[in-house]
């Protein structure tokens, strides 16, 4: 398993946290994604491999329509998501909270999850 894909920089709004305002008020999440694929397509056809364009979208999808009190959760989701394509081996998402890291005054708040 030497192919992978890495999407960097996903962002979408959603309500998740433990606070009753992060319920209420949209703030942006930001996604990165290594894919580590079962095999590398050989043909040059796209049903042969992901399609991150799709990928993306259902990515976004999920932040915006979901809601979690913990990005633990949703960067488990958004691994569980990865790992429904077939063409999958294995996923490190990074799921960034920016307002958090602004509310304490550092530079980032993320957790990773590796499946």
């Amino acid at each position: 398993m030497n192919e992978a894909i890495e999407l960097t920089g996903i962002t979408e709004y959603g309500c998740h946290g433990v606070y009753p305002e992060e319920k209420l008020n949209k703030q942006l999440f930001v996604v990165d994604l290594q894919l580590q694929l079962l095999s590398l397509t050989r043909n040059d056809s796209i049903e042969n491999t992901v399609d991150y364009a799709q990928l993306v979208d259902s990515v976004r999808s999920l932040i915006s329509d979901q809601k979690f009190d913990l990005i633990e959760t949703l960067a488990e989701s958004i691994a569980d998501h990865c790992l429904a394509n077939k063409l999958v081996a294995s996923v490190v998402v990074k799921l960034h909270k920016p307002a958090a890291a602004k509310s304490l005054g550092i530079d980032d708040v993320s957790v990773v999850v590796k499946k």
